[in-house]
């Protein structure tokens, strides 16, 4: 990218303070993809197996055969990832699900700071619940286009007619995937939803849960690029003011307090959980956590590390408007709500919750994804 566009570039540093989970859609097998060896997990790297390996694996005619096969070789097999196993001993075939090969991607990071300048934008909009009902789409087909005219109203504006389309302010946002990775521990752990109303009682018992492998700790290291909007041109009249309302419309990422807006956003998500966990005593340690973190990230606004909450199985509240219609508009979000009850074909409300660890031991359970991201300006 040539030097002379970048208006201001960033260092950003992600470390998880919970496990975090960002999976890479397809799920591994014990035995075949996943081996669980004494002291940790193996993702078997297919493309760098030894040849005594394949010569083994082609002499066998039943391919459930492979289990053994691998099993034997347990100790000298290449591994994509190594994790630690928190789990035990899992049968074979197992589903687990993997992470992503770059564990923490460039696109998952700008996916969540996207819905963090949407909300920070939003707030300060002051929008009457008569425009706010006319953007928030409760007739859209599928949920994921509900809020699609409230994001093109914020992010969004017309190109010249012969272009066709729209800009958008985030284009002018580039955030890199990681360029430095250090210290990366994985585990493999279950990922559990739990009945906020069970969490009440003695000994709660999960209503789904699924082995993953996740991220417990390490540093990504990513640079994070603002790019002007104000290339040379030559044009006149309606043409000319156009372009120069499209380009206004696109410097606006210019001017944005980023970190401010990452600290509000992830603030408020910890206030969120916080509201459902203090209510349940079981969770006490969890709620010791994010009590700390609260403290730790949302007292002054000079800090530069602020709290974040991305990747798998993190809520609706972190990846959409629905925090943002919750606190400010709450007669627009019941509605909202309905309209997924519909589409769901079920109750949909905020009866349960997410969490990572050991499901019959409640003292060990925590939140997933929370992170601290550390945003420093370089030069």
């Amino acid at each position: 990218m040539h030097h002379s566009l970048v208006i201001s570039k960033f260092r950003v540093a992600l470390r998880p303070l919970t496990p975090v989970a960002i999976f890479s859609g397809v799920d591994g097998l014990v035995g075949y993809d996943v081996v669980i060896r004494d002291r940790d997990v193996c993702v078997v790297d297919y493309n760098a197996l030894p040849a005594d390996v394949i010569m083994k694996l082609g002499e066998v005619k039943d391919p459930r055969e492979y289990v053994n096969v691998l099993w034997n070789y347990r100790a000298t097999l290449p591994c994509k990832f190594t994790s630690i196993n928190n789990v035990g001993r899992l049968p074979p075939q197992t589903r687990v699900k993997l992470p992503q090969e770059r564990l923490v991607p460039g696109s998952s990071l700008k996916g969540y700071v996207r819905t963090a300048i949407l909300y920070y934008l939003l707030s300060s909009m002051a929008l009457s619940s008569e425009t706010l009902r006319r953007l928030v789409d409760l007739s859209a087909e599928e949920p994921k286009y509900l809020a699609t005219p409230l994001e093109r109203y914020v992010f969004k504006h017309m190109r010249l007619r012969a272009q066709g389309g729209e800009v958008d302010i985030l284009q002018n946002l580039h955030i890199s995937d990681p360029l430095v990775v250090e210290s990366v521990k994985l585990s493999l752990d279950w990922l559990n939803v739990f009945e906020r109303g069970a969490l009440t009682t003695g000994s709660p018992r999960p209503i789904a849960q699924v082995p993953g492998i996740v991220i417990s700790d390490g540093t990504f290291r990513y640079d994070v690029s603002v790019i002007k909007a104000e290339p040379e041109f030559v044009a006149q009249g309606a043409i000319l003011e156009t372009l120069k309302s499209a380009l206004k419309k696109l410097a606006e990422i210019a001017g944005l307090d980023l970190v401010g807006a990452l600290r509000r956003f992830g603030c408020d998500l910890l206030d969120y959980e916080l509201d459902i966990v203090r209510e349940l005593s079981v969770l006490r340690k969890y709620r010791e956590l994010l009590e700390s973190f609260r403290s730790k990230y949302c007292g002054g606004a000079g800090a530069v590390c602020v709290i974040a909450r991305l990747g798998f199985m993190t809520g609706h509240m972190a990846k959409t408007v629905d925090l943002y219609l919750k606190r400010f508009h709450p007669e627009i979000y019941e509605d909202v709500k309905k309209y997924m009850s519909s589409k769901v074909r079920r109750v949909w409300d905020e009866a349960t919750i997410k969490l990572v660890g050991p499901p019959l031991n409640p003292e060990k359970l925590l939140g997933l994804g929370w992170c601290e991201l550390c945003i420093e300006k370089s030069k």
